[in-house]
């Protein structure tokens, strides 16, 4: 289970490698700050990245990494073939994009991994409709689509 958590942290560290400098389109932050050109500048930095990630086909390099990786991911979990396709599938990879964390989010967990080389950290919350992303010295948002948020609990059994 390290190892798939490894690998999705090594991946997710591509988004983060393709958002490199998107910070500096914010002086403040969105979050403590409910200046309305701050939530400007976070929606501009949210957008920047996600055409980032778009560009750099980082979407559908995860998404072929899983692919390439079912019998592994099967065998770490001992989950089914059927299983392993089912879950891939909820995970849409597609849906994941660059957010604003709300500023009532509060952490419920922290994950270490690496992969690649790269070292990053996960940080889920009480909402499970977000993680955050450290990688490469920057870190990123990313707003969970609902089919995918069934399996962030699951975290915690690394």
């Amino acid at each position: 289970m390290k190892k798939v958590l490894g690998v999705f942290l090594g991946l997710i560290a591509l988004i983060i490698a393709g958002t490199a400098g998107l910070a500096a389109l914010s002086g403040t932050d969105a979050a403590t700050d409910r200046n309305p050109l701050a939530s400007l500048a976070d929606d501009a930095k949210n957008g920047a990245a996600n055409a980032a990630i778009d560009a750099l086909g980082v979407k559908d390099r995860v998404q072929e990494a899983l692919d390439q990786n079912k019998g592994a991911i099967a065998a770490a979990t001992g989950l089914s073939a059927d299983q392993v396709d089912q879950a891939i599938d909820n995970l849409d990879v597609q849906g994941w994009t660059a957010a604003t964390l709300p500023s009532d989010a509060v952490e419920t967990g922290t994950y270490q991994g690496s992969y690649a080389g790269v070292d990053g950290t996960l940080t889920t919350y009480d909402d499970p409709g977000y993680v955050t992303v450290e990688a490469y010295g920057q870190t990123v948002t990313l707003a969970v689509p609902e089919s995918a948020q069934q399996y962030l609990p699951l975290l915690g059994y690394l």
